[in-house]
């Protein structure tokens, strides 16, 4: 696999299995999130918790570049605040790069309107990121639909992570509904081995100006 260069964009993907309190997790995550939207290169961030699953939070933090993401987590503050967090939870790590982002509102926090999909690909890529376009272009023919990022990891080429938000939950609820929608996630499966997972919005920050 080529060597990325380290001026490209990265986004780093975090699923973090909080073995107790979750306030007590949120509290502190929050502390670090604020600490990375204050790092050179830092662009923004997405964090969710799994609906079915609330132990489960996934995070994605976006990097303007590599070189940015890299010097922080070397930073002495970055390792203690990892050594916090760390006896929290069970951590699962990927690294990806936006291939197809569609933005048009925010989702409001707090509510269930994010679907978060993994897919491994068993076909050809191109054709699995059209068809997620395509049934992007479905979903904001319902209405309410904010947008949606399709990243792909740089660790493991064929597996993608997927995820779609709403302006609220009910938003949410009548696309997953609707028999179009439907259709179109049957499509993309006859491609892809996909895990879809409804999640609540925690948190969307952008780097302190």
């Amino acid at each position: 696999m080529p060597k990325r260069s380290h001026d490209a964009p990265i986004t780093v993907v975090n699923r973090f299995d909080v073995k107790g309190d979750t306030e007590r997790f949120e509290r502190a995550f929050r502390d670090h999130s604020q600490y990375l939207r204050t790092r050179e290169d830092f662009h923004f961030l997405v964090t969710v918790q799994l609906v079915e699953h609330p132990q489960v939070y996934v995070h994605l933090g976006h990097w303007r570049t590599m070189r940015g993401f890299l010097d922080t987590v070397h930073d002495d503050t970055f390792q203690a605040q990892v050594r916090k967090l760390a006896p929290m939870v069970d951590t699962e790590a990927d690294q990806a790069v936006s291939v197809v982002r569609t933005v048009t509102e925010d989702a409001v926090v707090g509510a269930a309107n994010v679907v978060l999909t993994r897919a491994t690909v068993h076909g050809d890529p191109h054709v699995f990121e059209r068809q997620f376009a395509e049934t992007n272009q479905h979903l904001a023919r319902l209405g309410g639909f904010g947008g949606s990022d399709l990243l792909r990891s740089t660790l493991r080429p064929d597996v993608y992570t997927a995820i779609q938000w709403w302006r609220d939950s009910d938003a949410c609820e009548r696309a997953l509904d609707d028999s179009g929608h439907r259709a179109a996630a049957r499509m993309l499966a006859r491609n892809a081995e996909l895990s879809v997972e409804r999640t609540r919005h925690v948190a969307y920050e952008r780097v302190l100006s």
